[in-house]
């Protein structure tokens, strides 16, 4: 018997895949990972400090570029008293440092006192689901029949025992 078909058909294969590209794309994607994990991180923003006596700008500028609060500049010196306005200035200074560490001072106190209130109040709350609780289950053993009498336990227990003896008809 001749066929013009072969007896087993060819299996098609798919074209093989250039891997190429996707090694080109790994490798890049590993040297930017690298490169973001290795990279220096950036330097931190320096601001001026203000004190009298190493001010390099006057002290309208930096109160302009944000550096200090307006509140700690130093009264005008109206004269060659440089010392007395320096001192002025720090004394300034100290003044709001303090108010900002009073008012958190405030602020944690005010914070303490009001977990003092939610311990409070979980406290009352733990009570009321206590006597939640209690009165679920005093109601659940209010609503429980009473338990059975001696008789009624001694029949419950021979029931069995007595229907098979009766051969389960229930006649007597």
């Amino acid at each position: 018997m001749s066929t013009e078909r072969p007896e087993f058909q060819p299996i098609d294969t798919a074209p093989a895949r250039r891997t190429w590209p996707w090694a080109v794309v790994g490798a890049a994607l590993v040297a930017t990972l690298i490169w973001f994990v290795r990279r220096a991180p950036p330097a931190p923003e320096i601001r001026p400090v203000a004190t009298a006596a190493a001010a390099p700008a006057p002290a309208a500028e930096l109160v302009k570029a944000g550096a200090i609060p307006a509140a700690v500049l130093p009264p005008k010196a109206e004269g060659p008293n440089v010392l007395g306005s320096a001192m002025a200035a720090a004394k300034n200074m100290a003044m709001v440092a303090k108010a900002e560490f009073d008012r958190e001072v405030q602020r944690t106190k005010s914070a303490q006192a009001q977990a003092a209130s939610y311990k409070k109040q979980i406290e009352e709350l733990q009570k009321q689901l206590g006597a939640a609780r209690a009165q679920i289950a005093a109601v659940q053993t209010a609503q429980k029949p009473p338990p059975p009498t001696d008789q009624e336990q001694i029949l419950q227990t021979l029931a069995p025992v007595l229907r098979a003896g009766n051969g389960g008809g229930g006649q007597y």
